[in-house]
């Protein structure tokens, strides 16, 4: 098998929700509920779901949505992290994993949400610009 990434030098420092979730997965009755849980998750609820929290309390939403930044920031380091454990995987099995994951993946939606983000970047020209500079072309061709 090839390399596996160690965890970081002193992890048993590591943030509260690493220690709780280190906990938590050694219990079989949460690793069971958690598959219930997400094997639980209709993707045809998002719409309705994003629609009430958006509207029914808007003052709510404003708080959830301020949070975002630091949910893509952690949602980057966790993509990064799994991408370096993913590639300690050996070629045939990671191909098959990716394979399978791939086949669920609702590709029309998928570009339909693409559509709507590239209406709504549209109207945010200059903010998109800003973030173009600050990315260091990490979210497209930077402009020559």
């Amino acid at each position: 098998m090839g390399k596996v990434v160690e965890g970081p030098a002193g992890a048993d420092q590591a943030g509260l929700g690493e220690r709780i979730v280190r906990e938590l997965i050694k219990s079989p009755k949460f690793k069971s509920s958690l598959r219930i849980m997400v094997n639980g998750i209709s993707p045809e609820r998002a719409p309705g779901l994003v629609r009430s929290l958006m509207w029914e309390d808007a003052e709510t939403f404003m708080g959830l949505a301020s949070a975002m930044p630091k949910v893509v920031n952690f949602l980057i380091q966790a993509a990064k992290e799994m991408a370096a454990q993913l590639n300690g995987f050996p070629t045939p099995m990671l191909v098959a994993f990716v394979s399978r994951l791939a086949g669920e993946v609702d590709f029309q939606a998928l570009g339909e949400a693409v559509g709507e983000f590239r209406a709504l970047l549209g109207k945010l020209e200059p903010v998109v610009e800003s973030l173009r500079r600050d990315s260091r072309g990490a979210l497209g061709r930077e402009e020559e």
